[in-house]
């Protein structure tokens, strides 16, 4: 099905969902210059500083957790359709028993609040300490998210989330931006936003993240990592349809390959 792509990771089926297509301005990335910019995107084949919305559906034999809720309404029609993607998979809000979240900005929380109620009302928050507190006291969704829900359970870096599953900190996009970690896959979340322009120079960070350097400095070696370890992973921004890859490493920077 259109917006969907599946890879299994041991006992776990994980589903990528597209909730969404969006293009980055040129002020997104402002330190890097024009002329570089178009050749990277040409590159790449593009001729805008095109991305998605990804979310993730993880499947065992625990339930079935959520990585993220997807924009909600907060994008307009450009995304927004990862409710009828999960209705598409015969997920019910009621059959989802965790909600892990990678961080809180609204293109991850924004599928969490419908009319001001919660759309997953049964199910447990999971998130990093970090990202707990650098939201509270904030009118931000996520710590409206946060209010209403029942459950929450916070976490630190390598918790076992059960299901030969980890939670990866990857500190610099916001204090408690998190990846999971499962056999032979890593979900980044948010360390690259745009494949054309940040691969080739992982310095490259964008306007979105809360301290830069430190973005920077996760995301080279978190790719590091992916490309040593021969990993398949998947990006909250990566284009697709395929949205499970492997990386290898390409004079400074890197290089998406087939998986």
């Amino acid at each position: 099905m259109q917006g969907l792509d599946r890879f299994q990771s041991g006992a776990v089926e994980v589903i990528c969902l597209t909730d969404g297509d969006t293009v980055f301005a040129p002020e997104v990335f402002a330190g890097l210059p024009a002329e570089t910019r178009a050749a990277r995107l040409t590159a790449a084949g593009l001729d805008v500083t095109a991305s998605q919305f990804n979310a993730y559906v993880l499947r065992h034999a625990g339930g079935i957790d959520l990585v993220d809720t997807g924009c909600g309404s907060l994008m307009g029609e450009k995304a927004g359709r990862m409710a009828a993607l999960l209705a598409a998979l015969d997920i019910a809000p009621d059959d989802v028993s965790r909600v892990i979240y990678t961080h809180l900005h609204g293109d991850h929380v924004g599928g969490s609040l419908s009319d001001g109620a919660l759309v997953y009302p049964d199910a447990e928050v999971l998130l990093h300490r970090a990202e707990a507190v650098h939201w509270q006291g904030s009118d931000g969704m996520g710590a409206r998210m946060l209010a209403q829900s029942q459950r929450i359970t916070l976490l630190e870096d390598g918790a076992d989330l059960g299901h030969g599953m980890t939670l990866w900190h990857l500190p610099g996009h916001t204090p408690g931006h998190c990846g999971l970690r499962m056999g032979p896959l890593a979900l980044v979340a948010d360390i690259v936003h745009s494949e054309a322009l940040q691969l080739p120079d992982p310095a490259l960070s964008s306007s979105y993240d809360s301290d830069p350097a430190l973005a920077a400095q996760t995301r080279r070696a978190a790719l590091e990592t992916v490309a040593r370890e021969d990993l398949i992973w998947s990006g909250s921004h990566m284009l697709g349809p395929q949205k499970f890859a492997r990386l290898e490493q390409a004079g400074e920077g890197f290089r998406r390959i087939a998986p």
